[in-house]
């Protein structure tokens, strides 16, 4: 007979499962080792199921025994007290730990090997927490839990890693060039600002992810500059942007007017300020006055 999904185990991982099978051989002196073994974590739990089922039926184990087992693995988590400085309302912190772990959570077949995932806590964490992509900081901030909770790292190592991210968004996050720099309610600023960022041709940042609407384009970019390791690179490109985005508004602002520069003398500056003051203009338009005017008397088409 199938026992209810509430009294059904599952394992997210490897170490899970293994938690699952010590503690019903400690506990149940009728469990047998040998009805626990098989080939894969999912082939193990299936076992265990099957195991606890029969214990039971024979009444050797208690009807809620799952649930005891369930809530003992959970007493071995990392208290959700450590994880409360990754606030869901701080969207950038969200943000920049969700890709972070991200990237440092993708296993090749190299990082496969034993040593090399020990020397690495970061592989331990749940690679697959981060296989869906996000549209808001809350369920990025929840796939950071799940790569804990579901993963490989125990409670020290998970302290561990929490430890080495507060150290390094300390470092980035008392940057704030970008985030200052955006203006608020300014759909097409963000716009701009990612597709300024794609264009870069000379060494240009990896995106963090690919916005579907403005308000993740000024999410993105501000998380894609955060995840940039060189300090000077990524001043120079903020500055950058800074200075290309102000120009973008002159020229704006100048309805399509662009900046010349002419030599004259002093004396010829001096005819022409009294002329633009004379007919209360500003130098640029007495000069394209003039022209114009000048234009006209030669009978030229316009």
């Amino acid at each position: 007979m199938l026992k209810s999904n509430a009294e059904f185990l599952d394992a997210a991982s490897e170490r899970e499962c293994t938690f699952y099978v010590d503690y019903l051989l400690k506990n149940i002196r009728s469990a047998s080792l040998k009805n626990l073994r098989g080939n894969s974590p999912t082939e193990r739990v299936n076992k265990l199921n099957e195991e606890l089922d029969n214990l039971i039926k024979k009444n050797r184990a208690p009807q809620n025994f799952s649930t005891q087992m369930r809530s003992a693995f959970k007493s071995t988590q990392l208290p959700s007290s450590y994880f409360r400085w990754l606030d869901k309302k701080d969207e950038r912190l969200c943000n920049w730990a969700w890709c972070y772990l991200k990237g440092k959570t993708k296993k090749t077949e190299t990082d496969l090997e034993k040593d090399v995932i020990k020397d690495n806590e970061l592989l331990l964490l749940a690679e697959k927490a981060f296989t869906i992509e996000r549209e808001n900081a809350a369920d990025r901030q929840n796939d950071v839990l799940t790569a804990f909770y579901d993963g490989e790292a125990d409670a020290q190592q998970q302290q561990d890693i929490l430890d080495h991210l507060k150290s390094k968004w300390q470092d980035i996050r008392i940057n704030e060039g970008i985030t200052h720099w955006f203006e608020e309610n300014n759909p097409s600023q963000w716009a701009w600002a990612w597709s300024y960022l794609q264009n870069i041709t000379q060494r240009p940042l990896e995106p963090a992810w690919i916005p579907s609407n403005d308000s993740e384009k000024k999410a993105a970019v501000i998380a894609t500059i955060d995840l940039s390791d060189n300090v000077d690179r990524k001043a120079l490109i903020i500055d950058k942007m800074k200075k290309a985005w102000s120009q973008k508004k002159f020229r704006e602002k100048s309805s399509g007017k662009k900046p010349y520069s002419i030599s004259m003398t002093l004396n010829t500056k001096q005819k022409l300020n009294a002329l633009a003051e004379e007919k209360g203009m500003k130098i640029n338009d007495m000069v394209e006055y003039l022209v114009k005017n000048e234009y006209k008397k030669r009978n030229f088409n316009e």
